[in-house]
């Protein structure tokens, strides 16, 4: 994945809500359970040698048994567009609470969902990578309607002790991208175990949604706070907030998970 260099340039161009450099995989989220702590999952599947292909069919195959048996999850599957590691295949469920982990679980079971993965699809995989995250709806701005291709999504990774002053700051802009009517979608989350990154999910229907907006976050951002000044200094202490920064973009895959 591209690093980007911690400056406040960087910052400035990460915060563009939409046309930049925005780990998550961006679903439709919904209204349900606004008022509890909703929760993401994500498989990330590394084929063995010449079986990317194999393992996409098998994926096909093992959705049409989850969907005979009215799997609760709605699964998207995307492949990621930067790097030298292409031939990852990730598969992402979301909007469900930890309780639904439970019944999901015991809906597997009965159903022999784990016996039919490992019949269609699971001799194709070299390894696996599992992520649960804690979506941050009171700072996003998704809806459930948004239709992309195309997720930029960028993880931040905490440096000690900054937790608190990462979630006010975090606050503050995206107060203001809602306020100022900042016309794109994003969407926070914070994983669960590793080193607790925050992730930002963008959504794009194509190439050119990508290019830098005509107007920059920033001015939306002094126009809140109603200061040039005081949204520098902001821009400047979110950059000081993180040890490192990753971004890639993903295709979304609808043909697999059909």
């Amino acid at each position: 994945m591209k690093k980007l260099v911690r400056n406040a340039s960087a910052v400035a161009l990460l915060l563009y809500f939409g046309l930049t450099t925005i780990s998550v995989m961006a679903d439709d989220h919904k209204d349900k359970g606004a008022d509890k702590e909703m929760l993401a999952e994500m498989w990330i599947m590394v084929p063995k040698e010449g079986k990317q292909e194999a393992l996409e069919q098998a994926l096909k195959e093992h959705v049409k048994f989850r969907k005979s048996k009215n799997d609760p999850r709605e699964w998207h599957a995307y492949v990621p567009v930067l790097g030298n590691k292409l031939n990852r295949l990730a598969v992402r469920a979301n909007q469900f609470t930890w309780a639904d982990m439970d019944s999901h679980d015991e809906w597997a079971t009965k159903e022999g969902i784990s016996e039919n993965w490992q019949q269609t699809a699971d001799q194709y995989v070299d390894h696996y990578h599992h992520y649960l995250a804690v979506e941050d709806h009171e700072n996003s701005h998704w809806g459930p309607d948004v239709e992309y291709k195309y997720v930029g999504v960028t993880s931040y990774q905490p440096k000690l002790g900054h937790g608190s002053a990462i979630s006010d700051d975090l606050k503050t802009m995206a107060d203001a991208a809602r306020a100022e009517k900042w016309p794109y979608n994003w969407a926070f989350s914070w994983a669960v175990g590793g080193e607790g990154e925050l992730n930002l999910a963008v959504p794009y229907k194509n190439w050119a949604e990508m290019a830098p907006p005509e107007q920059k976050f920033m001015e939306i951002l002094a126009s809140h706070m109603g200061s040039e000044d005081e949204a520098k200094t902001l821009m400047e202490r979110w950059a000081g907030h993180f040890e490192k920064i990753e971004h890639n973009i993903w295709e979304r895959r609808s043909d697999l998970t059909e």
